[in-house]
């Protein structure tokens, strides 16, 4: 069956799941669907100045930063900052440190792996 004009989900703050989220600064995220095919997650984030270390990340992921400043950095120093109007896209296994250098919102999918083994 075709999809109708209904079936459009439309994304931001105020979408889907809230969460507000505790890895040591002060950010939220909604959760605004996940895929039929149960391989992707469509979401808004949001987060004020601050910044955390991760560990390697599990999924693929694709970002459009809509508001502010941040910066990523990798496991051997090397760092990248995006800015409102930047897109980018992040392999699974990145591991280092996120920072919001001004308050920031973006838009994301996570685009899981069919299984656990990472491919570069």
């Amino acid at each position: 069956m075709s999809k109708l004009i209904q079936d459009i989900k439309t994304l931001g703050a105020g979408v889907g799941s809230f969460t507000q989220l505790d890895f040591g600064m002060d950010e939220s995220d909604w959760c605004a669907l996940t895929g039929a095919s149960q391989g992707h997650v469509v979401g808004w984030w949001e987060g004020k100045v601050g910044a955390v270390d991760f560990p390697a990340t599990t999924a693929d992921e694709v970002v459009w930063l809509a508001e502010g400043r941040i910066a990523l950095t990798d496991a051997q120093g090397g760092r990248r900052e995006f800015a409102a109007g930047d897109a980018y896209f992040v392999q699974a296994g990145f591991a280092g440190r996120w920072e919001t250098l001004e308050d920031a919102k973006k838009l994301y999918v996570l685009l899981e792996k069919p299984d656990s083994t990472l491919k570069a």
